[in-house]
């Protein structure tokens, strides 16, 4: 059985940080809480998205958010995988297109570099949200919808980002409040290495 990593990490361009990542995946402990994260994404499915502007809020980021900062990048992108895979067959909504999976594993990838053994602060929690928005649900899904539906890129592009820009605070929001509550919790069960002390501080 893998030994969980407690070290925290300035930055995951190191050696170290991908030699625990890759360890994650052979931790027991890592492989259950995963899987119980997949069915936490399932079930918060179920709950009605938030109308805010002109889009809606679903709660699956916050299952794959705290899987990604206890998992880590390399097994965060096996949870992508299994996690879409799995909501297409347990609650099939239109033709399956694996571009979807894809853009869950990137998302899974950014929160994991945001998130993974370092200090959780408001200012990592805005700029994963942001990136993710932006790049992935955005960016990446437009390739998806114009392969899809046809059309130009820039117009899927724009109607999406506007959308997705107009989520990040509320989703930086519950992630604080999820990540305030449980931080202390994962730290005594030793999922996590103490990233924070008290409240999460801005910087």
């Amino acid at each position: 059985m893998s030994k969980i990593d407690q070290t925290l990490y300035r930055t995951p361009f190191s050696a170290p940080y991908w030699r625990g990542a890759n360890r994650a995946v052979g931790s027991v402990k890592l492989l259950v809480f995963a899987a119980l994260m997949i069915a936490m994404a399932r079930a918060l499915s179920l709950i009605p998205s938030i109308p805010i502007a002109h889009t809606k809020l679903s709660f699956g980021f916050l299952a794959r958010a705290l899987c990604a900062l206890v998992c880590g990048p390399v097994l965060g992108l096996l949870y992508g995988f299994a996690e879409d895979i799995l909501g297409f067959i347990l609650q099939p909504s239109g033709e399956f297109f694996f571009g979807y999976t894809l853009s869950t594993m990137a998302g899974m990838l950014v929160y994991a570099l945001c998130f993974y053994r370092a200090r959780i602060t408001v200012w990592r929690l805005v700029l994963a949200n942001l990136l993710v928005n932006v790049f992935v649900n955005a960016a990446m899904g437009s390739v998806w919808t114009m392969m899809i539906r046809k059309g130009g890129y820039w117009g899927w592009f724009i109607v999406s980002l506007s959308k997705n820009l107009a989520t990040v605070l509320p989703k930086v929001l519950l992630l604080y409040i999820l990540f305030q509550a449980l931080l202390p919790i994962l730290q005594r069960m030793g999922l996590i290495p103490r990233q924070t002390q008290g409240r999460i501080t801005f910087y």
